[in-house]
């Protein structure tokens, strides 16, 4: 077992863990907004590889096309591993992680992909199906998560339930020039936080020749269950279309992403 592991394990002993007990072991702030706590169950060595693989896989792909941001991911390797420990806790059913994922074992864990957070023709987000894309009307809020009227929530289906982790500095917009500047997060308990505004060179790309823009997410890394709603939005300066990615990851029971997966 590695020294890593130990510490979360150590960590996980309890079942519970504060947010600032997850910020010491990573070193990584997490936007915990009103969660005091979170469940957490221990890992086993074969998790501990299974979630590795797959962290470094993408940050491996990372470092070819946007160094500069695979930085700030490569990091947060630590916050994944906590992260994985915190789905395995809030899961009803205690199963164990795996790479790929199988019924045998029940849980896996994958990048976030456009199903995975709009997983359901009606889940509340201003994304299109299928799609990072984000239709923009200047003026008017668009939701990463969440919509006007409803809060944001993982899926909850028995048995295919998700949780999902979005890196610190981990929102990239790709292919046009960024027209965002402000940004609120709200859950459904706790409604009173204010705005917050990001610096004016975002619209600088972050790798030279690309067109590549990197959002900072200045309360930490994000992260989203089925059981707090949630709202993500923003004001655009411009109106059309603009591709934002997400880079984190998704955590899940094996039935939501036993197969490929199209939304209709």
């Amino acid at each position: 077992m590695s020294e890593t592991l130990k510490m979360l394990n150590s960590l996980a002993a309890t079942g519970l863990a504060k947010a600032e007990d997850i910020k010491n072991f990573a070193g990584v702030s997490l936007a915990s907004l009103d969660r005091a706590t979170f469940p957490i169950a221990q890992l086993d060595p074969k998790e501990e590889d299974a979630i590795k693989r797959v962290f470094y896989y993408g940050v491996s792909q990372l470092k070819k096309v946007a160094p500069s941001i695979a930085v700030d991911i490569e990091r947060q390797y630590k916050l994944a591993l906590a992260m994985a420990a915190v789905a395995k806790g809030t899961f009803p059913t205690r199963k164990n992680f795996s790479f790929p994922s199988v019924p045998s074992t029940g849980l896996g864990v994958a990048w976030l992909f456009p199903q995975a957070i709009k997983y359901a023709a009606t889940t509340p987000t201003s994304y299109t199906t299928n799609s990072w894309d984000i239709p923009l009307t200047a003026g008017t809020n668009a939701y990463l998560l969440g919509s006007s009227t409803d809060y944001y929530k993982t899926c909850s289906d028995t048995d295919a339930r998700s949780v999902i982790l979005i890196f610190e500095n981990g929102l990239v917009e790709v292919g046009t020039t960024p027209a965002i500047q402000q940004f609120r997060i709200v859950t459904e308990s706790k409604g009173d936080y204010g705005a917050y505004a990001v610096e004016p060179l975002v619209d600088i790309s972050v790798e030279p020749n690309k067109a590549i823009y990197q959002y900072p997410t200045p309360a930490g890394a994000f992260w989203v269950d089925y059981n707090t709603g949630v709202k993500w939005y923003f004001m655009p300066s411009k109106t059309g279309t603009s591709t934002i990615k997400m880079l984190g990851l998704v955590f899940y029971e094996h039935k939501f992403l036993a197969d490929t997966k199209w939304v209709s």
